[in-house]
């Protein structure tokens, strides 16, 4: 449902909006101070723990994105087969296609990679194979 503004209010808007314009010209001036920008803010996501979608879960499960010209985080998921399926976001109900910029590596991710650090560490102080490294196809190896 669209709501109509007064001039007034209107003008406030405008004004609001060409100010954060001007903000933006300030901060960023050129092309390379803003791409500069986007790949500082895409390593420090990283470092919070964020990845390239293409290593996302493929098993329908859901995981968070965020993609580059939205401000939150949605909730996503894969489906299809790799390379060839979809990501979609799920939102009030229903899903919308995706070409999510990073997802969130998932808890079951994070105690994986644990795992596989651990054998890793016990291989690096026992070489000698175990059946948990044969388990895990010889990781740490």
């Amino acid at each position: 449902m669209s709501e109509t503004v007064d001039r007034d209010t209107f003008d406030k808007m405008w004004a609001a909006a060409e100010a954060d314009t001007a903000k933006r010209a300030a901060a960023l001036p050129t092309e390379q101070d803003a791409i500069a920008a986007m790949f500082q803010a895409y390593l420090r996501l990283k470092e919070l723990g964020w990845n390239d979608p293409i290593y996302c879960p493929k098993d329908g499960s859901s995981f968070d994105v965020i993609e580059a010209a939205s401000s939150g985080i949605h909730k996503c998921h894969y489906q299809g087969e790799w390379p060839t399926g979809s990501w979609w976001v799920e939102s009030d109900g229903d899903l919308w296609p995706s070409r999510p910029t990073l997802y969130r590596v998932t808890e079951a991710e994070l105690a994986k990679r644990e795992q596989l650090r651990a054998v890793f560490r016990a291989t690096l102080n026992n070489p000698t194979p175990t059946s948990e490294t044969d388990q895990l196809g010889g990781v740490g190896v």
